[in-house]
């Protein structure tokens, strides 16, 4: 409602009437009527004719316009016989009054308007603000809108989903609100009160950045959005826009700790598969270590000792193309594999095989993997071993000679029918050391990038054998190699040590 729209007779009360009785009392003969722009008597005094209409006495001294501000609300109309600068001046103290009275409807209005305002956007903070269900938000909003700025249709736009069928005449003015982060108001011209009239639209903010767009729209048969309406709608898209922000954070977070759990439960589980302590074995030292570069991995080690009534020892080293959870996965169902294939008592070389067999033929999208098999003749420190395309062993000799064993043949885990693998052998004298490992060790990185290599580990190695001393103190003294290079760098890949000593050296 403007202020040119205020009736007359709210603004007329008892001692603006008390005004004019006073004047008409000490003033015989004069009439006076208040009258509205639509003609309603609003009050009369004095000698005025009752139930007259004020154009109709035929005996009007006068009609003076009241209008406080510049915009006639009624006239002031006189009867009878009066001062003419008297009338006016009691119509120009009426219009003082009349000013005062409109000053403060308007503040009573404003102030009614600033606690819907308030009481909106409290509501609002306890229903909308208090979601953190990125799904629930929207519907939230358009209810609370509901309430306060009736419409015939209202969509939630997030992001730049299109508007969708019924909006295509506010297609430009979404377009243009998701474009500037600016709210609109928008009319069209139409004879069928049944269609799209008019329609407000306002942006979503979280901060800077515009989520989407809130959308009301009117029919014929209702009035246009205002300002106000505008004011509303656009402090309920900012609490839906923190809201939504907040939830999305929310629920990610959620996700987060929750695959957080799962990988320290998956972690958990994955060590319980490698070695939970080396095996103790006549004439033999054995060392290892494993360490993920994530919460879990793809590389492992496994000793086999069935066959020790025989005389003989396996161990197996492999690495899983990639990390994470498909890499561990492929590292437990691999190793279930070579297990049961290295306890039928084939040679080193079948047992590979077979295991790739298996892969290929159950492969589905499954990830690669390079693998060394070894078995060790006890008594004779024979050494026999093949390797999938796995990196190449080390031996150290017990006087402090290092030697890269030639690599094995073969290609990767999984990839193909045939793998091209060869055994490859050698004995080991007392004291001797092998060490294997995984491409984590010799591509582990500095702070620069620089990769350790295979030289760092052989000078590394060589010193740690000379030193004499157990397959734990090799093992550690590699690990403190790798340790000090890389200080300060992130592992980037998994990384895994497996030291076998013949001791009598």
């Amino acid at each position: 409602m403007t202020r040119a729209q205020t009736p007359l007779r709210r603004l007329v009360t008892s001692d603006l009437k008390q005004l004019l009785d006073a004047f008409t009392a000490a003033t015989p003969g004069l009439g006076l009527a208040v009258v509205g722009n639509d003609g309603e008597v609003v009050h009369a005094s004095g000698d005025w004719p009752a139930g007259v209409p004020p154009d109709a006495t035929g005996s009007s001294a006068g009609s003076l316009v009241l209008e406080p501000r510049g915009e006639p609300l009624g006239r002031l109309v006189s009867s009878g016989s009066a001062p003419a600068a008297l009338v006016d001046g009691l119509g120009l103290s009426m219009a003082l009054l009349l000013r005062e009275r409109l000053d403060k409807h308007d503040l009573a209005r404003e102030t009614l308007e600033r606690y819907r305002e308030i009481n909106l956007l409290y509501r609002a903070s306890e229903t909308i603000g208090a979601s953190l269900n990125p799904a629930a938000v929207p519907q939230l909003l358009l209810d609370e809108a509901e309430r306060v700025i009736p419409s015939d249709a209202a969509a939630f736009l997030i992001g730049d989903t299109p508007a969708g069928a019924g909006w295509e005449r506010a297609a430009q003015l979404i377009d243009e609100v998701l474009a500037t982060g600016r709210p609109d108001i928008a009319a069209w011209p139409t004879a069928d009160d049944d269609m799209l009239a008019s329609a407000l639209c306002v942006p979503a903010h979280a901060g800077e950045k515009v989520l989407g767009a809130v959308i009301l729209g009117r029919s014929g048969n209702r009035p246009m959005f205002t300002a106000g309406d505008e004011k509303l709608l656009l402090g309920l898209a900012s609490q839906a826009g923190i809201a939504l922000e907040r939830a999305w954070l929310h629920e990610r977070e959620t996700r987060r700790l929750q695959l957080e759990e799962e990988l320290a439960v998956a972690h958990r589980i994955q060590l319980t598969l490698l070695p939970s302590a080396t095996p103790v074995v006549p004439g033999w030292d054995f060392a290892a270590t494993y360490r993920a570069a994530r919460q879990v991995g793809g590389d492992f080690y496994d000793f086999l000792d069935h066959r020790l009534a025989e005389g003989r020892f396996g161990l197996v080293i492999a690495d899983v193309t990639g990390k994470g959870v498909p890499a561990a996965l492929m590292m437990a169902y691999t190793r279930a594999v070579l297990r049961a294939e290295s306890m039928a008592g084939h040679s080193v070389v079948r047992v590979l095989e077979n295991t790739n067999r298996l892969m290929v033929q159950e492969r589905q999208s499954r990830p690669f993997l390079s693998a060394l098999y070894a078995e060790i003749e006890l008594d004779s420190g024979r050494l026999e071993f093949a390797s999938a395309g796995h990196d190449a062993p080390l031996w150290v000799a017990a006087g402090g000679r290092a030697t890269r064993l030639l690599e094995a043949p073969g290609v990767i885990l999984g990839a193909f029918q045939r793998t091209g693998l060869e055994a490859r052998s050698l004995t080991l004298d007392p004291g001797d050391v092998v060490v294997f490992y995984t491409d984590g060790v010799t591509e582990a990185r500095d702070v620069d990038r620089q990769l350790f290599g295979d030289e760092r580990l052989e000078q590394a190695a060589v010193a740690a054998v000379a030193a004499g001393g157990s397959a734990e103190s090799v093992l550690e003294s590699l690990i403190s190699a790798v340790a000090d290079f890389t200080a300060g760098a992130e592992q980037s890949d998994d990384l895994t040590i497996v030291v076998a000593r013949r001791e009598g050296g």
